[in-house]
């Protein structure tokens, strides 16, 4: 194998390639520019700013819009926007490469920022909450999926711990900077936004690459799987969480109609080759587990705060779980070299049975305290090596496809977990609603202990190092 610097790589991209005989491009060991590493972090940490940066000021923007509870669709929008999309955004880097699907989402984000801080009424404001939420959808699968394709095993494990950490201040900055906009205008909300974006710009430019890995991936982009999936996503989400069955009944309808199309489709939205590979299959089943038992705690436990210790602010109950998320995840992908994945996974499905018990049995504030602390070190232990696992098991063509079908899957659980244990919640109490949610939690020991263990997972990272 003789190495050289390929013609395809930007000129920002400075790192030895290897040349394949299929023409695919590896490297493994080889250092990202630290360019491409702080545009494609900090694009990613935007979206998540962005999606909790509205939330506090929701009482505001309803006061100056003249709205009732409808406010909450600015939130609703977005998530539902930036899920529905994440398959799209995926394949399509798979299929054309990296530059021009990045550029695009990065330039929706933006657009969607202006106009949402120059949205005159309701209604234009919460189209521009749909323009970001497209954008978002892209930029942090894609983001990590660039980032999986430039360097090798080890290499991608050590990288987790800047996004993780990076994502995590984020999410904790997000609400106290919107908190401190009350008293001055929602507008500028998303106009501190607009800045960083411009910023991610200057430094992902000629850094991405203009074609695929692989320069036999110049394939159809599938146009009927990804409006199935649109489809059949947005009435499944939306039907659930407005608690209309028959729109969630025909969006899951729609679903096994895509995964049908799937399977009988090798190169389709979704590859046929990950939805047979049963090391993917487990690692998205613990994302889809781990994202319902993970948002439906943060959801919820501020609440039983406000009834058990009313004199303290409820948002503090979920600071143990989200530092422990932060803070396992960005140590746990290195730890899974050594452990593998499965030993994390079965602890973090035992830790969630044990939260959503202590919670079901006792609602005093230190047992609320434990179990967000539970919950945080499950969600750590397995989100982050369980997308790992699965982007060194799936086929190196498949990389984008793979992130993006893990980081859908956890979405949509998380989407899924919040609306199913509200309605438990309203009809049959607190008890009911964590003893479902420990049920769930357990459950995630059947994709955990179908995982490969740590001397098959070795041989399936050596092999996806190897390949490219």
């Amino acid at each position: 194998m003789t190495h050289r610097r390929d013609a395809r790589a930007t000129d920002g991209d400075t790192a030895e390639v290897s040349s394949q005989p299929d023409g695919s491009l590896t490297g493994p060991g080889r250092e990202v520019p630290r360019r491409l590493l702080v545009g494609v972090i900090l694009a990613g940490t935007l979206s998540v700013l962005d999606s909790t940066i509205v939330v506090p000021l929701l009482t505001t923007i309803a006061a100056d819009l003249g709205l009732g509870s409808e406010a909450s669709w600015l939130v609703s929008a977005y998530l539902l926007a930036s899920t529905v999309t994440i398959p799209a955004w995926g394949r399509w880097l798979d299929l054309r490469g990296e530059r021009t699907p990045f550029w695009v989402a990065l330039s929706l984000f933006s657009l969607g920022t202006v106009a949402a801080m120059l949205a005159p009424d309701f209604a234009a404001l919460v189209a521009a909450r749909v323009i970001q939420g497209i954008g978002a959808g892209g930029v942090v699968p894609l983001g990590q999926a660039i980032l999986a394709g430039r360097v090798d095993s080890t290499e991608r494990a050590h990288l987790q711990i800047h996004y993780n950490v990076a994502y995590g201040i984020a999410a904790g900055a997000g609400p106290l900077i919107g908190g401190a906009l009350v008293a001055v205008s929602w507008r500028w909300a998303f106009a501190v936004v607009l800045p960083f974006c411009a910023v991610v710009a200057w430094c992902l430019r000629g850094q991405l690459r203009a074609v695929p890995r692989r320069p036999g991936a110049l394939e159809p982009f599938d146009w009927w799987g990804s409006a199935l999936v649109t489809v059949g996503l947005t009435g499944l989400l939306l039907g659930v969480e407005r608690g209309v069955a028959w729109l969630a009944a025909l969006g899951g309808l729609v679903l096994l109609l895509f995964i049908r199309r799937s399977l009988r489709h090798p190169r389709g939205l979704v590859p046929r080759a990950l939805l047979t590979n049963r090391v993917v299959l487990a690692c998205t089943g613990a994302a889809v587990l781990v994202g319902f038992v993970q948002f439906s705690f943060l959801t919820y436990l501020p609440a039983l705060s406000q009834q058990t210790a009313p004199d303290l602010n409820p948002g503090l109950v979920v600071v143990p779980l989200t530092i422990l998320w932060v803070t396992a995840g960005a140590f746990t992908a290195v730890l899974a070299l050594r452990t593998g994945t499965r030993v994390l996974a079965v602890a973090a499905a035992l830790l969630g049975t044990v939260a959503g018990l202590i919670v079901a049995v006792l609602t005093a504030y230190p047992s609320l305290l434990i179990a967000g602390v539970l919950v945080g070190a499950a969600a750590g232990l397995t989100l982050i090596p369980s997308l790992l696992l699965a982007q060194h098991a799936a086929d190196g063509r498949d990389v984008g496809a793979t992130t993006s079908l893990l980081v859908l899957l956890r979405n949509a659980g998380a989407a899924l977990g919040v609306a199913i244990t509200a309605v438990v919640l309203a009809d049959r109490g607190s008890s009911a609603a964590f003893i479902l949610l420990a049920v769930v939690a357990a459950c995630g020991l059947i994709p955990a202990l179908t995982m490969p263990g740590a001397r098959r997972e070795a041989t399936i990272r050596r092999a996806a190092d190897l390949g490219g």
